[in-house]
């Protein structure tokens, strides 16, 4: 089992399906402690209507309920997704479904894509009937809901202790050092000068925002 490999830390899940979300799945997020607490599990849509258009094979129901496994399988899980919006027929209520299920299924982050025609796929023959500025707004609108969802969802680790893997110095600012809790969420430390990539540390959350945490070292 890969758990048991010697010196392995973390295993994580990178993408999924809910078809793929079994009992034995469920399963082992109950009973792995290195099993990350995180899944990256692609809606694309809200809209059953849409969901069947794009031959996702479930529906708006369906995949709730599997969310809602998850969470009942692994309390405090983090479940990330893709959305696209303006697929070829979606009215202003398939967004507004999108929306709604953002809200529902309680998103730590989201991944949201305009609709472009890709040749080769079966949408490709569709009629690309939204237009441009419509879907720029409709990414905009899921945007500000999802950091919304995000941040409430984050203000709950506001000065808890999150465990990291370190992974090195911020790209954006390497002063500063980042890593990763076993939920995903990316934490800015600053380093206390014994700290290297690879590394677990315990630090104390400070500070919180829709898709970014920032902490101290214990």
């Amino acid at each position: 089992m890969l758990c048991e490999i010697p010196g392995l830390r973390r295993l994580r899940f990178t993408s999924g399906h809910p078809s793929g979300c079994t009992d034995e799945l469920l399963d082992a997020f109950r009973r792995l402690p290195k099993l990350c607490r995180h899944l990256h599990l692609p809606v694309q849509s809200g809209s059953d209507k849409i969901l069947a258009a794009m031959r996702r094979g479930y529906t708006r129901e369906t995949y709730l309920e599997t969310v809602r496994r998850l969470r009942e399988a692994a309390p405090g899980i983090a479940i990330t997704s893709d959305i696209i919006v303006g697929f070829p027929g979606e009215t202003g209520d398939d967004f507004e479904r999108t929306r709604s299920l953002l809200r529902e299924a309680a998103f730590d982050n989201t991944f949201i894509f305009k609709y472009s025609p890709r040749p080769g796929t079966p949408a490709a023959s569709l009629d690309d009937d939204v237009p441009a500025a419509e879907k720029m707004r409709r990414n905009k609108i899921l945007l500000a809901d999802q950091d919304e969802v995000g941040q409430s969802l984050n203000d709950k680790l506001l000065q808890t202790t999150q465990e990291i893997l370190v992974e090195g110095p911020s790209l954006r600012n390497p002063a500063r050092w980042a890593g990763r809790t076993g939920a995903n969420k990316i934490v800015h430390f600053d380093n206390p000068g014994h700290v290297r990539p690879g590394d677990l540390l315990n630090l104390v959350i400070t500070r919180v925002l829709p898709q970014t945490l920032y902490g101290r070292a214990q």
